[in-house]
């Protein structure tokens, strides 16, 4: 499956190509080189706790191994893992300098966890638009540094590069705009704050590296969810510094699901958010979207390994996330959203959930959001257009994996 490209980025690729067949693989992953770049880059030598190391180690070897990249793929993947070091540096000098960062209070954020497709973007995209609540944007993330100004129109720059950065991945894989929106400005999943500790899912949706993926799961989550605690200090200790009041963090992500303890263990008094959907009507859109990204960054797609790995994933996530739950001893600290509910009823969905939390859903809130959900319709680029058949689903060989999530949760019929 490949995407069509520029002829600049298909000659790169080519060169690319005829140096492998030399034995010559640019840029060089090395961790020595990566670590001496992110310095160069910062100007720092402190990169805090050494708890990143390993996921580094395990990131490289499987980009090196596994990824089948292209050129461009090389240098993407070279380029993130030194912006992520950099980041790390980074907040590891503002905190030697800005102790008191460390003394902000994260009170009850949310978190929306469930498969991705099941409405966790859009859910997390409304609740976010109330006013008594705060959700990151991509650039607050991925550009943390300098501390965001005061002037909105002094962030610019960053905010720019950044979408520079959007506009090259569309030229790389033209589809993606289709199948998931994503802006510097919008609100996005908070994995960018763990990948400074290189433990994050988004490694392995980028990327194909499954021997990486299965270190992460097996992995200890807690020197990441101490960083992404961290990291939401840092937003609300500088907020503090522009003058803005502490709001309700509003989180996301489909990979928080595996983790529920972790995340607990980090934020006791969590709010935690599943949306729910039936794994079959959401595997070839998430394997869909999977084979476009990846696409951008390697020629070696193979849709049929795609459906055989994601089905595995997503049923081991699932489950996880069952069991985490049955060991809760306060189950009122989630709220199940069924997709029905995200699509249908979206407002009053929201309104059973702030009832739930036993929050007050004031008017103001309530018209920012369905003023959200009236100027942003589901099809606004176009409709994704997919089958089960492109990647070797069946309810035979699948079914049977989601079986006890399907029975448990699942009320939805879209």
């Amino acid at each position: 499956m490949k995407q069509q490209r520029p002829f600049a980025i298909r000659a790169l690729n080519f060169s690319g190509r005829m140096l492998e067949k030399i034995g010559v693989s640019w840029p060089a992953l090395n961790i020595d080189n990566i670590h001496d770049e992110a310095k160069r880059k910062t100007g720092l030598n402190d990169f805090g706790e050494e708890d990143y190391l390993a996921g580094l180690e395990h990131l490289i070897e499987a980009t090196d191994a596994e990824a089948k990249l292209s050129q461009i793929g090389r240098i993407a993947a070279k380029s993130a893992m030194i912006e992520n070091l950099a980041n790390r540096m980074q907040m590891v000098d503002f905190v030697k300098n800005n102790p008191a960062v460390k003394e902000e209070v994260i009170t009850q954020p949310m978190f929306i966890m469930g498969l991705p497709r099941t409405g966790t973007t859009i859910l997390h995209a409304i609740v976010a638009e109330a006013n008594e609540h705060r959700a990151p944007k991509l650039w607050e993330m991925q550009r943390p540094f300098p501390p965001p100004a005061k002037n909105s129109a002094d962030n610019e720059t960053r905010i720019l590069e950044l979408e520079k950065n959007v506009a090259m991945l569309e030229i790389l894989a033209p589809e993606m705009k289709l199948k998931h929106e994503s802006s510097p400005r919008l609100v996005e999943e908070c994995l960018p704050w763990m990948a400074t500790s290189f433990f994050q899912e988004q490694f392995s949706t980028v990327h194909r590296v499954p021997s990486y993926r299965q270190w992460y799961l097996d992995a200890d989550p807690k020197p990441a969810y101490q960083w992404h605690k961290l990291f939401l200090q840092y937003m609300q200790f500088v907020g503090k510094k522009n003058g803005q009041s502490p709001r309700r963090w509003i989180l996301k992500s489909p990979a928080h699901l595996p983790f529920i303890n972790a995340i607990l263990d980090t934020y006791p008094d969590a709010l935690m958010v599943q949306t729910h959907r039936d794994p079959l009507k959401v595997l070839a859109s998430a394997c869909s979207l999977l084979s476009t990204l990846r696409g951008g960054f390697s020629d070696a797609i193979d849709p049929i390994k795609i459906g055989e790995e994601e089905s595995t994933f997503y049923s081991t996530i699932l489950n996880r996330g069952i069991e985490a739950r049955k060991q809760l001893k306060e189950s009122k600290q989630f709220y199940d959203f069924q997709f029905d509910d995200v699509i249908n009823r979206p407002i009053d969905g929201i309104a059973d959930l702030y009832e739930h939390f036993h929050l007050n859903l004031n008017n103001e809130s309530r018209t920012n959001m369905q003023s959200f959900i009236d100027n942003r319709p589901r099809t606004l680029h176009g409709k994704h257009v997919y089958t089960m058949e492109q990647f070797g689903l069946t309810e035979e060989k699948q079914g049977p994996m989601f079986h006890d999530y399907r029975q448990k949760y699942v009320r939805s019929t879209l």
